[in-house]
Parts: C-alpha cells; sequence; structure tokens
C-alpha cells in the first residue's frame, strides 16, 4: 500500500517525519515530491503541496499485469469510471502501472503493480523498526455505504463493527490476513470525508513505547494511548501530524483466517481503548 497526499507546508510536514516519527526523506526529481520510506520499499508515503490537506490517492498492489487488466474488466462491468496513469505519475508513485477511480465519499483509489523495493536497509533517525504499513482508516458519510462499496465492488471482507456510542459505529475490513487494511469513521458534523490516520506496524512493543516517549518528551502532539483497541488487540500510539493527518505505531495486530472468523458486533459503548485511554490532544479527532 502506498499513500499521496498533499498540504500547504510539506517542509514542515518533511521535518516532522525526519525528526520525529523518525523517517529518512527525499525528493523526487523535479522537487514536487517528498518521499517518506519507512520499511524496504523506497517510499510508503508521498507528500506534495496544496492548498489544504488532501488525500491524493490509496495505492493498492494487485499482484501484476494480468490482474490489473481483470479488475479493469471488473470495474467496467459496474460501471465505475478509472482513468488509466500515466508515464510520469507511474515514475512519480515507483511503479510499474496502474489505474485510478473514486469512492462514494471521492476518496482516490489506485490499484498498481511492480512496486519498486529498495535493496538497501532503511536509516531511521531514531532507534525504531518498522516492518510494514497496516492500514488506514478514512472518514466517510456513511459507513454502510463505504461498507457496501468495499466489499461488493472490491471484495473486501468484514472483520467487525466497533459501535462507539449510538451514533458512532466503525467499519473494519480486510484484503488480506491482517485484522483490517482499511477502516471507516463517520465524519465530525459539519467535516468533510478525509484521511484520518495512517498505521505503522513496528516490530515490537518496544517501539511503541520508544515512540511514545520520544514524542511525549519532545512536544509532539499525542493523539491517543499508549492503549490497546478491543477489536484488533493493537497496542497503539498516535501523533498527529502537521499534514493534517495522524500516523499510529502500532504492534500485536492480530491476524484473521477467512475460513474460521465470523464478523463480530461490538455494541454501542465499547471503548477505542481497553486500557481505558482517551483523546489527548485537541487536533486530534476521530472523525
Amino acid at each position: 500500500m502506498q499513500i499521496g497526499f498533499g498540504m500547504p507546508d510539506r517542509e514542515t510536514f518533511a521535518r516532522f517525519s525526519h525528526d520525529m516519527l523518525g523517517f529518512p526523506t527525499t525528493d523526487s526529481s523535479d522537487g514536487n515530491v517528498t518521499y517518506m520510506r519507512v520499511d524496504r520499499y523506497p517510499h510508503r508515503l508521498a507528500a506534495r503541496t496544496a492548498p489544504e490537506p488532501v488525500l491524493n490517492y490509496i495505492g493498492f498492489d494487485v499482484g501484476g499485469r494480468d490482474a490489473l487488466d481483470e479488475w479493469k474488466a471488473k470495474l467496467a462491468a459496474q460501471d465505475i469510471d478509472w482513468r488509466a496513469g500515466n508515464k510520469e505519475e507511474c515514475l512519480e508513485r515507483q511503479v510499474a502501472d496502474f489505474i485510478e477511480f473514486r469512492d462514494p465519499d471521492g476518496h482516490p483509489l489506485a490499484l498498481a503493480h511492480g512496486f519498486e523495493i529498495d535493496k538497501e536497509p532503511v536509516r531511521y533517525t531514531r532507534e525504531l523498526n518498522v516492518t510494514g504499513l497496516g492500514h488506514v482508516l478514512l472518514t466517510v458519510k456513511d459507513t454502510q455505504r463505504s461498507h457496501d462499496f468495499y466489499t461488493g465492488v472490491l471484495g473486501f471482507r468484514l472483520s467487525d463493527w466497533v459501535c462507539i456510542d449510538d451514533h458512532i459505529r466503525l467499519c473494519f475490513l480486510r484484503c488480506n490476513a491482517r485484522h483490517h487494511s482499511i477502516a471507516f469513521a463517520p465524519c465530525m458534523p459539519g467535516k468533510s470525508p478525509r484521511l484520518q490516520h495512517v498505521m505503522l506496524e513496528v516490530g515490537s512493543l518496544d517501539d511503541v513505547m520508544r515512540s511514545y516517549h520520544f514524542l511525549r518528551t519532545r512536544g509532539a502532539p499525542i493523539g491517543m494511548g499508549p492503549g490497546r483497541h478491543p477489536n484488533c488487540q493493537t497496542i497503539h500510539v498516535y501523533v498527529q501530524t502537521p499534514g493534517g493527518f495522524a500516523v499510529e505505531f502500532g504492534w500485536g495486530h492480530r491476524r484473521l483466517e477467512d475460513a474460521t472468523h465470523q464478523p463480530i458486533v461490538y455494541p454501542s459503548g465499547t471503548p477505542v481503548d481497553v486500557w481505558g485511554g482517551d483523546v489527548q490532544s485537541a487536533e486530534f479527532e476521530l472523525g
């Protein structure tokens, strides 16, 4: 998975990524894109300058050219308009080819293949080990509508619903063994759909706690944590970034087997943190 986004102050975000998150950053040859490297791929996160925070794309690896051709036919059969990525965009995203379309809330989704892999190990700027990009959480107008689109059109599987209260129902979907690769929360009143957070899976509990204390002692805006989610069991800490979204460092994320897992509906009143934690920064909004 790759995430591309825009923001007014890309330089501040790049410094935050380097100094706080711990990720080495590089710029594209034309200087228009800043890449954040978090694991074996040259980048997982790509930032452009934009008038306001915006999600540019979420890119999923479909595995190969034949699979991408099959997806073109599947989308066309369901009357979903898609566009092909051009050569310059493929070079920028460091993939062989991709197509792009939008979900019901306008979130841009890309299906791609040929993701480049860097042979050199990551040189983090602090003590850290990230094993991969785990998931994204998007805010949407209607979580049931999003569930129906992603399961019915794209083939995601439902892991569970978590009912924070009678009005906030979170939906968690998977496309592999991970408990979820994408999740949805309802928009806050008066707000538009957006990228709420990106989860990076780390190698150990120590990575979560080191990240928490590193960020806390340097005055970074901790959103939630340390805590543990009830459904995926992830031990987490969230930090709000200058890009308008949060980054979650998480460990212990559940894996599920399709043959045995039955979707669960967690009842109204279920906490997002079984340890009793709550939102700590005014900048951090779930929706």
